[in-house]
C-alpha cells in the first residue's frame, strides 16, 4: 500500500517553511526559504516580498512533486502578524493567481496557542512536575507575549509591545542621536514591562521558559532535544559578550543572516529584563517554534481547544462571573444546540463558539450591570480569547451582545457591518443563549434537569425544578421571541416539581 504524504507550508514575515510528513506524522523533510526582508513600518512586508514569496513557493511545489504530494494534500498557512485585512486579502489573491495555492491566515493568538500547547507540556515532563507554575516568554518580531501557567494549567497572557524587529527599528533611530543606544533601549523595554508589576507581584515565578530566541536555543539545546536549562550566570556572560561584539562576529559565531543579526541583542535584552521583573530562579529555552506548534495542531486540535476553554473560564473568574450560573447556562445551551442540529445545521466549531460565549457573556457586569451585554461585547473586542481567529472572537462578542435585552436589528451599526454569512449564525447562537440564560434568571439554579422535544412547530422544554419558577417563566417569555424568529419554533416551558 502506497503511503500518503502531506505538505504543510507556513508563511511568516521573515521566511517560509515547508514540512512534508507521512500518514503516521513522521517528518520526511523540512525546507526553509531564505530571509524575507521585514518592513520598516509594518513587520509583515509581504507586499514588497511578493516576488521572493512566489519564487520560494514555486520551489516548494517542485519539492512536493518529488515526494508525490498533490496540491489537494497541501495546507498553506500565513502569519498575519501586523498585516491589515485588506492587504491580507490582496496577498492571498496574488499567491493564488501566481502559484495556485490558497492561504489560510492565522493571527498571533492562534499561533501562540499552538506553540504554548506544545512547549508547556514538554517543560512539565522535563521537570517531572505536573503542577508546575511559571511563565513562557514568546519573543516575536513585532510583539512578544508573556504567558502565565498556574499549577500546570494556563492562566492568562499579556501582549507586550517588544518585538525584536521593532526594538531594532528603535535602535536604528537612536543611532542617529546617540552612540550607545543600549541603555535607552533597556529603559524602553523596562517601560513596557513595568505596567505588569502590580499584576505579577503576587504570582510565584520559579520558572521562565523562553521561546523565539534562536541563538539561545542553538547554544544550549542538542538535537533531538527541544528544550534545555540555561545557567543564569552563563546567560549573563553571553549577554555581555553580545553587547560588545560586532555584527560580523555575531554572524560568524551565532550562525545568523545579515537581517536577523540585528535582532540578537534586542532578544537578549527582552529576556534579561523579563528575568529581572519576574525574579525567575530557573531559566529554560526551547527550540519549538510556530511551525512545530502548527504541525501538532494540524494533527490534533484538542490541546489548543482545552487551552481556549481554560482561557474563557479564567476570564470569567477574573471578571467575577457567577460560576454556578455560567455552568448551568453552558450545559443547557449545549443541550439546545444538539437538539436543534437538524434545523440550524451548524458544525461543531460553532458549538465550541457558543460554549465559549456562555462562559463569558456576563463579564460586562464587572463594569456595570446596566447594559452589561454591551460592556461584555467591547471587553471581548479589546481582549480577544487566545487560540481562535479574529472572526471567531468577533462572533463570540456579538453573541454576548445579543444574549440579553438587545436583539440583532439591521439598523444597528455593529450588526449591519457583519458579513452576510455571519449574521444568521450569530442570531442562531444568540437565540439559544437567550433561552438558556432565561432558565436561570434568578441565578439560583432552581432547575435540576432539562428534557427537550421537537413537536410540530414547538420546542418543548421539560424542566424539573426544586423551587418556584415565576421569575424564570417571565424571563423565558420575554427572551424567547428571537428564538421564534430565527428557528420558526415556539418554545414552551413545561415545569415538573415545585409549583
Amino acid at each position: 500500500m502506497t503511503k500518503k504524504y502531506e505538505g504543510i507550508i507556513l508563511l511568516r514575515p521573515d521566511r517560509l517553511t515547508l514540512t512534508i510528513r507521512d500518514d503516521q506524522q513522521a517528518i520526511l523533510t523540512q525546507v526553509k526559504s531564505g530571509a524575507l526582508r521585514v518592513g520598516d513600518e509594518t513587520v509583515a512586508n509581504y507586499l514588497e516580498n511578493m516576488g521572493a514569496i512566489t519564487t520560494n513557493l514555486t520551489g516548494f511545489l517542485r519539492v512536493l512533486k518529488e515526494y508525490a504530494v498533490k496540491k489537494s494534500d497541501v495546507v498553506f498557512y500565513g502569519d498575519l502578524d501586523d498585516l491589515d485585512s485588506v492587504s491580507a486579502q490582496y496577498v492571498a489573491d496574488q499567491i493564488e493567481v501566481r502559484v495556485g495555492l490558497q492561504i489560510q491566515w492565522l493571527n498571533k493568538n492562534q499561533l501562540l496557542a499552538q506553540t504554548l500547547a506544545q512547549t508547556w507540556p514538554r517543560l512539565k515532563h522535563e521537570l517531572g512536575d505536573q503542577q508546575l507554575t511559571g511563565y513562557v516568554l514568546c519573543v516575536g518580531l513585532s510583539t512578544s507575549t508573556l504567558a502565565y501557567f498556574n499549577q500546570g494549567q494556563f492562566a492568562t497572557c499579556w501582549d507586550i509591545d517588544l518585538g525584536k524587529a521593532r526594538i531594532n527599528q528603535l535602535a536604528e533611530n537612536l543611532r542617529q542621536t546617540t552612540a550607545t543606544p543600549s541603555d535607552i533601549i533597556t529603559d524602553f523595554i523596562s517601560s513596557k514591562l513595568e505596567y505588569l508589576v502590580p499584576e505579577l507581584s503576587g504570582q510565584p515565578a520559579p520558572v521562565l521558559l523562553v521561546q523565539g530566541v534562536e541563538t539561545l536555543a542553538q547554544r544550549y539545546i542538542t538535537a533531538p532535544d527541544v528544550l534545555a536549562p540555561v545557567d543564569t550566570a552563563s546567560f549573563k556572560r553571553r549577554f555581555r559578550r553580545i553587547l560588545s561584539s560586532s555584527d560580523q562576529y555575531i554572524i560568524h559565531q551565532y550562525d545568523v543572516d545579515e537581517q536577523s543579526v540585528d535582532w540578537v541583542l534586542p532578544s537578549y535584552l527582552v529576556v534579561r529584563q523579563t528575568m529581572k521583573l519576574l525574579k525567575a530562579r530557573k531559566l529554560y529555552v526551547t527550540s519549538l517554534a510556530q511551525p512545530d506548534g502548527l504541525l501538532h495542531y494540524h494533527t490534533d486540535h484538542t490541546p489548543v481547544r482545552d487551552l481556549v476553554t481554560t482561557a474563557a473560564d479564567n476570564m470569567a473568574v477574573r471578571y467575577g462571573i457567577d460560576v454556578y450560573h455560567k455552568d448551568f447556562v453552558t450545559k443547557v445551551a449545549m443541550q439546545l444546540f444538539d437538539a436543534l442540529a437538524p434545523i440550524h445545521r451548524l458544525d461543531r466549531h460553532y458549538r465550541m463558539l457558543l460554549e465559549l460565549a456562555c462562559k463569558i457573556d456576563d463579564i460586562g457586569n464587572f463594569i456595570n450591570p446596566q447594559g452589561h451585554y454591551r460592556h461584555s461585547a467591547y471587553i471581548l473586542e479589546a481582549n480577544p480569547l487566545i487560540g481562535i481567529s479574529d472572526e471567531d472572537n468577533h462572533i463570540i462578542a456579538e453573541v454576548a451582545r445579543y444574549h440579553s435585552s438587545e436583539a440583532p436589528e439591521i439598523d444597528q451599526h455593529h450588526y449591519r457591518e457583519l458579513s452576510d454569512q455571519l449574521r444568521l449564525p450569530i442570531a442562531q447562537l444568540a437565540a439559544i443563549l437567550r433561552v438558556a440564560d432565561s432558565l436561570d434568571d434568578s441565578r439560583q439554579q432552581k432547575i435540576t434537569e432539562i428534557g427537550l422535544k421537537l413537536k410540530d412547530d414547538r420546542l418543548l422544554i421539560k424542566a424539573k425544578a426544586t423551587d418556584d419558577l415565576v421569575l424564570e417563566k417571565w424571563a423565558f417569555l420575554r427572551k424567547n421571541q428571537l428564538f421564534t424568529q430565527v428557528y420558526g419554533l415556539q418554545p414552551e416551558l413545561i415545569v415538573k416539581g415545585a409549583k
